[in-house]
Formats: structure tokens, sequence, C-alpha cells
């Protein structure tokens, strides 16, 4: 069996024509982020949740559910649970609901124990269908162990590989731009898609957060955005730039991050042939200053309303444009492009609407 599902968190719609559309195109169920950390942390609940479980229902898609894992030790994983499952039973969700941790940043000393002790909370707490998720690295690297977890769902990122090499897992994530251009995944024993959800909402009462010190492994690769932060304090704290932390993050506009945004804080860009929509844009100039036509944009990037878009939002276009199009590159500056095409800086600037010189993006496509 290999039947498709999807997962989804803020950055994807929430609509029933998103759904409707991942569905006629072979989805046949959806794993929605709940949660990210602990109450007592980040407290992050996706303001889409209650929207997308919602509508993925409401065309037929089995529902299950995942939250992000920040925790540090036992009694932390612990205390995320609480949250996660107090969010879960906030939106309605029976209690045979597969609950997944999202574990992915190796956070914790015993990775193993704390991911472990956060799905026997969510047990304990009255949700018995549980799973955890995690790059096939994590698995064969010895920071998780797939048999650990008895008979819980085994649920594996591995991309670009023809096999897992892990035996015992339920779903293998193949790819971060299958259906409807996000992550997708197959299901090997129908768990994620098969059957309908049912039975009650648990009625076990959650304890409170307990106090807890977050400390243990440092983690690395991400981070959560603070009231008060900004892209290039960020960029210092990690030594690198606001420049490439924009890149790697497909920040349109490096002046707008939101508080409890997850960023990628390592890691290259991705070079892709893109553009940032700029004021004053509309999906039929910009279609026209890249040779292609609106239906196209809307069709690729899944546009509800080619009415609307926004200053910042990163637009995907097929090949490379038309022949007075440039696909920046790893090392690019404006200057070095310009002399390139024997213009200035500042005249291409002003033609793509580029408000900082400095900050252009590896995929980024200009006219020249």
């Amino acid at each position: 069996m290999r039947n498709q599902f999807i997962d989804v968190s803020s950055y994807q719609p929430d609509t029933v024509a998103f759904f409707q559309a991942a569905k006629a195109q072979g989805a046949l169920g959806v794993v929605v982020k709940l949660t990210e950390g602990s109450e007592d942390g980040s407290a992050y609940v996706n303001p889409r949740a209650a929207a997308q479980i919602r509508n993925a229902l409401a065309v037929g898609l089995r529902v299950s559910c995942y939250h992000f894992a920040r925790y540090t030790s036992v009694a932390d994983a612990q205390n995320e649970a609480r949250f996660f499952v107090k969010i879960a039973k906030q939106f309605g969700m029976y209690d045979d609901t597969l609950m997944i941790d999202d574990a992915e940043v190796h956070s914790a000393a015993d990775y193993q124990s704390a991911s472990l002790a956060f799905l026997q909370e969510v047990e304990a707490l009255g949700y018995k269908n549980t799973g955890i998720y995690s790059m096939k690295s994590f698995f064969t690297g010895g920071i998780l162990n797939s048999h650990g977890f008895d008979s819980r769902k085994i649920w594996i990122a591995g991309y670009g590989v023809t096999e897992l090499g892990i035996d015992n897992a339920a779903a293998w994530q193949y790819s971060s731009k299958g259906i409807m251009g996000i992550d997708s995944s197959y299901d090997f024993d129908g768990a994620f898609t098969i059957g309908s959800v049912s039975g009650n909402v648990p009625q076990v009462v959650i304890p409170e957060t307990q106090p807890v010190q977050h400390v243990g492994h440092p983690a690395s690769g991400t981070y959560i955005v603070q009231s008060g932060d900004t892209l290039s304090a960020i960029a210092a704290k990690y030594g690198t730039t606001y420049q490439n932390l924009a890149a790697i993050n497909s920040i349109g506009n490096p002046n707008v991050i939101q508080v409890g945004q997850v960023l990628k804080v390592t890691g290259q860009p991705t070079a892709e042939n893109t553009y940032f929509v700029q004021s004053g844009d509309t999906l039929s100039g910009i279609a026209t200053k890249f040779g292609t036509t609106v239906s196209d944009l809307v069709s690729r990037n899944h546009i509800a309303n080619p009415n609307v878009i926004y200053v910042g939002q990163k637009i995907y276009l097929a090949g490379n444009g038309q022949s007075n199009a440039y696909t920046i590159k790893a090392g690019d500056t404006l200057s070095v492009i310009a002399s390139a095409f024997h213009t200035t800086w500042q005249a291409l600037a002003q033609k793509n609407n580029i408000a900082n010189p400095n900050v252009i993006y590896v995929g980024q496509t200009i006219q020249v």
C-alpha cells in the first residue's frame, strides 16, 4: 500500500478549495500542525489549524495531528505533550485521532527517552493512537531507534532515496514538493489515510504544567522568532548574515518577520526561478514581465484569488522566463549582474522595484 497524504501548517491554505485540489491530486489524508513547544515556552498554536481540520474533514480526508517538539528533557517533553493534548481537545479531536510527535530538533541529550515520554504522556491523557516523525538520518545515525517505540507509528522523511532502510516504517515523506507543491508522504498501512476518526474527546484531566529548566543538548538548525527580534540580530547570534537568512527562508522582505515564526539558521538557499512581489505589483503585471500567463502563475503557486497577492510573496516562475530575465546565482550581487549586462545596479534596482540593492536571493528572477 502506498496511499498518499500531505501535512500542513500555518504556511499552507485552510480553504475547502485547497483540500479539494489536494484530494483531486491523490491525497487521502492530512496531518495538521497544532502546536509547537510548551505552554510555558513558545506556547505556539497554528492559527489556521481549526479551519484546516474542519475543511479537510469536509472534503473527506483522514485527519491526523502533529506537534513540533522543542523539549530538552523528559519533564519538558511531558509538558509539551500536555500542551498538545490541551489544544487537540479544544479543537474537538476524538480519542482515536493519530497524534504525531514531530521530533526533528535534536534538543535533548537522550532524545529517545524524551520522545518516548512525550508519546506516553499523550496516551495517558486519552489519545491512544500515537506515532513519531523524524528524518531518516535521526534513525540511521542513532539519535532515535525506530524499534524503541513498540507498535507506535514510525513516519520518516527521506528525500531522493529509493528506500528508507527502516524495516518498521509506517509512512515515508518522500518529497517536500509533492502534491500541491508541499510535503507529501506514502502511507504503508493505512493509519494516515484509511477510515474516519471516531470516538469521543478524552475527558482525562490535564495536569498543570510543571516548571522545567529548558536545558539539554543545544538545539541547532532552527530558531523561533521572539518579540523584539530582527533578522539582522538573529543572524549575528548564529554567525551569519540577514541576507543569507532571508535567502534560506524565502523571506521577501527582511524587515518583516513574525513572532513564533520558525526560521532555518543553517543550510543553503535552493536555486529556483522565483520572483518576490514588490509594492504595486499585480499578477497580470508579473506575468507580462516574465513572458508567462496569469493562469500559469495561479496554477504553479496555488493562488486561490489572482487579485490577492502581497508584498514579499514568493512567486514561482516556469523555466527562465523572457530572454531579458536573469536568475540570481550564489555569489551574485546587483552590481556584478549590472556589469555583466552593461547597465548599472541603480537601473536594475529601479527596473525590478528592489528597495534594498544589498538584498537579492539565490533563485530570484529579475529583469535585465
